[in-house]
């Protein structure tokens, strides 16, 4: 089984000359079997890639082929890591894990390209089952996963003479009415402020992709050192060990599903769906994902019920963010009026630069706001564009800590006005912009 992490755009793998396979899509990993097109001895693997960026029909996110502004240089090709396994012919395919806090148990079922025996270990509990079926099994008095504890149960999967090491996190995320009766965010039914940040995911020297392992986790420690608890990820899908880090280091993750081109083109719809359908399925065992965000700032925008309500159906064990910044005010002047926002979502969204705002209320939803701040820090030999760097306002380093002192206080008038969550951006330079708490 030859394994690819992510290959942006399109990609094509021959191997000894004989096309073994395709994918569409920049951001999901996908698995070829290669077996029949191997030779004794030595073997040749090709990918061939075509990709548009922001030209053609596929989602994109930030990338552009004229990078500019909030808008960054594209990635193309092998951008995840890419890998051999050898497996038996019966053999497990993937594990679809879904705590239940309230039941006390956690759904298990092994997906396999057969129907087979599989014993599923955890500690001193062991069952039986069948692949491709539903087992559920008790977790007596469970250890919870929360930032604060992020405790993660081993467990072993054996199917024939193929076997898989694999954890889960027994946590819960709903909306429920704190003691004064306001619709908040709950964690495991306990009040938790989502106090996040913005990370876009690009790296200097390798745009999408990070120079090491450790370099993933650092950013993760960073964040949370700073007193953050909640990670938005920004129209991108990391590779599985950044969800990792997130699960094993305890943080609370925002997944924006990846925009559509904005001009929404014939074709980018479906694929567009296609896409976001595989990313709630790739990422759907990580108990650090607590929040699906469908869209962006009415970036490529459609059918916003139809779609809030899918992801709803698709992972009803998660909150859906129909529309971050449907509503964006700049310098508190409303860029983006919306009549029907949040239609169905679990919570009402307000973007605002610089300072924090508290969104619209409605019934049963949370109040966040998913972005602010955008204060632009210039560090003289540290600007991309020198004098050009991009910025809602721009301080000096020396004014910035002012600055986000008082946005913080404003936040906690908003919590007590029924806020519950909150993404300031960001604490990563990318390219022109230059948004940062440096080290606040």
């Amino acid at each position: 089984m030859l394994h690819f992490g992510a290959v942006d755009w399109q990609a094509t793998v021959y191997v000894n000359g004989k096309e073994a396979g395709s994918h569409t899509g920049g951001y999901t990993a996908f698995t070829i079997d290669i077996t029949d097109e191997l030779k004794t001895g030595s073997n040749e693997l090709a990918v061939k890639v075509y990709d548009p960026t922001d030209q053609g029909i596929g989602p994109h996110g930030k990338q552009v082929l004229n990078p500019a502004n909030i808008y960054y240089t594209a990635t193309s090709g092998i951008w995840q890591t890419v890998w051999l396994e050898v497996v038996p012919n019966k053999h497990i395919d993937n594990l679809v894990l879904t705590p239940n806090v309230d039941g006390g148990y956690v759904s298990i079922t092994v997906k396999s390209n057969t129907n087979e025996p599989v014993e599923i270990a955890f500690g001193k509990t062991k069952v039986s089952g069948q692949s491709n079926q539903e087992m559920k099994l008790s977790v007596p008095n469970a250890h919870l996963w929360s930032p604060a504890d992020p405790y993660l149960y081993e467990l072993t999967v054996k199917m024939g003479s193929d076997e898989v090491k694999s954890y889960f996190g027994m946590r819960k995320i709903a909306i429920q009415k704190d003691e004064k009766g306001i619709d908040r965010i709950f964690l495991n039914n306990k009040y938790t402020y989502n106090l996040g940040v913005l990370d876009q995911g690009f790296w200097p020297d390798g745009l999408y992709t990070a120079p090491t392992d450790e370099a993933l986790a650092f950013d993760i420690k960073t964040v949370k050192a700073m007193g953050f608890n909640t990670i938005r990820k920004h129209i991108k899908v990391e590779s599985a060990r950044w969800y990792y880090w997130a699960d094993k280091l305890g943080m609370l993750v925002w997944q924006d599903m990846v925009n559509p081109n904005q001009g929404l083109p014939d074709g980018s719809k479906p694929e567009f769906e296609k896409e976001s359908a595989e990313i709630l399925s790739q990422l759907h065992n990580y108990p650090c994902i607590t929040t699906w965000v469908l869209f962006n700032e009415k970036w490529g925008q459609y059918d916003q019920k139809r779609l809030t309500d899918w992801i709803k159906q698709t992972d009803p064990t998660r909150l859906v963010n129909g529309h971050t910044g449907e509503l964006l005010y700049v310098n508190e002047q409303l860029r983006s009026p919306s009549p029907n926002a949040y239609v169905d979502a679990d919570m009402t969204d307000v973007h605002s630069y610089p300072d924090p705002m508290l969104p619209i209320k409605q019934a049963g939803k949370a109040q966040v706001c998913g972005e602010f701040g955008g204060i632009g820090v210039a560090i003289v030999g540290h600007e991309w564009t020198p004098f050009q760097g991009w910025g809602y306002i721009k301080v000096t380093p020396a004014q910035l800590e002012g600055k986000y002192q008082t946005m913080v206080e404003n936040l906690k008038l908003l919590e007590e006005q029924g806020l519950s969550g909150s993404i300031y951006t960001q604490p990563f330079d990318v390219e022109g912009e230059e948004k940062r708490p440096d080290d606040l």
